[in-house]
């Protein structure tokens, strides 16, 4: 597996971290590449990256949380707990945001999305309300269409729900009882330490990227920064039923809908479901973050990178051959 591993990074050079665990074991564990290149600094076991859409699999783990203590209901309408939310579409329930079947417009495919969000708060609007009047592609729950919109929407019932802001939930509810302590809400424009920059390749140089579209414009729930230690915490914490009970965790690897860019692939909460395999990804500018898990096998393979041209993809399916001798 390391051989396979140093091979495709002498072709295709990597910048980021990698940990692959088995029955809460530590496997494998190296980094590669600079945590910032502008600096020299070198990327560690211990740096963070912004892991964009893999937070999603926080909040759907909180959504079920609540869920399970009754404080609210999957098939209830998001403007059951949020007054702002009255415009979606009547048939839009909780369920439908988490498994990408609710219709809504993805609020990243908005054209010049830094312009309308800036434009927006200029004239003093409501970022929330913004949300809920993104347009309706289809009727809820008719077919799967990927839209970040819908978790933005859970991540601010979480907090209208609780009385406490998006970070405090997972921070209270997952990363202070799993010992998750390089895990947080990354804001780019504040400072935390050892967190990598983004890099990216315009014209076969390498360039700082842009930050995310959202992140340093709007005071809202926003994704997160973490280690592969961290993430491989949560990774073993699921598989040992310490985030959810079993009911629960069956909620979130059910098959709900198959994936509209590979029949082969279905959603459920969060995450993407492949027979024995489930996984989940992230991307931003500057970075590319990947979890793999085989829940049989109890296997996690965590890929965080900070460059936007990595395609962990194609590494893991080479891992994968490693892995099981294939």
């Amino acid at each position: 597996m390391e051989s396979c591993i140093n091979a495709y990074h002498a072709e295709k050079p990597l910048s980021g971290t990698i940990l692959i665990s088995k029955d809460d074991n530590v496997i494998y564990e190296k980094a590669f590449g600079e945590a910032s290149i502008q600096l020299g600094v070198p990327n560690k076991i211990e740096t963070k990256y912004h892991i964009a859409s893999v937070t999603k699999m926080f909040i759907a783990a909180a959504a079920l949380k609540l869920h399970g203590k009754g404080q609210i209901n999957l098939d209830y309408h998001p403007s059951t707990y949020l007054s702002g939310l009255d415009d979606l579409h009547r048939k839009i329930t909780l369920h439908h945001l988490l498994s990408h079947t609710s219709g809504l417009f993805d609020i990243y495919d908005v054209p010049n999305l830094r312009h309308e969000v800036s434009k927006l708060l200029h004239e003093n609007g409501n970022f929330l309300r913004y949300l809920g009047r993104q347009e309706q592609l289809f009727t809820p729950g008719e077919k799967w269409k990927y839209s970040s919109t819908g978790f933005l929407l859970i991540s601010y019932i979480l907090e209208e729900v609780t009385g406490k802001p998006f970070e405090k939930v997972l921070k209270e509810m997952f990363f202070e009882p799993l010992g998750m302590e390089d895990t947080g809400q990354d804001n780019p424009r504040l400072i935390h330490v050892n967190r990598a920059y983004g890099h990216t390749i315009v014209n076969g140089e390498y360039r700082n990227a842009e930050n995310d579209k959202l992140a340093d414009l709007v005071q809202a729930p926003g994704e997160l920064y973490s280690t592969v230690r961290d993430l491989n915490k949560w990774c073993n914490a699921i598989l040992s039923g310490k985030v959810l009970d079993e009911e629960l965790s069956n909620k979130m690897f059910t098959p709900y809908a198959t994936v509209d860019f590979d029949p082969g692939l279905k959603y459920g909460y969060g995450w993407f479901l492949r027979g024995d395999l489930r996984l989940i990804g992230g991307g931003t500018p500057g970075f590319r973050s990947e979890i793999f898990q085989y829940p049989d096998h109890k296997i996690n393979v965590i890929m965080l990178w900070n460059n936007e041209k990595i395609q962990s993809h194609e590494l893991f399916w080479q891992i994968n051959r490693a892995l099981f001798d294939e």
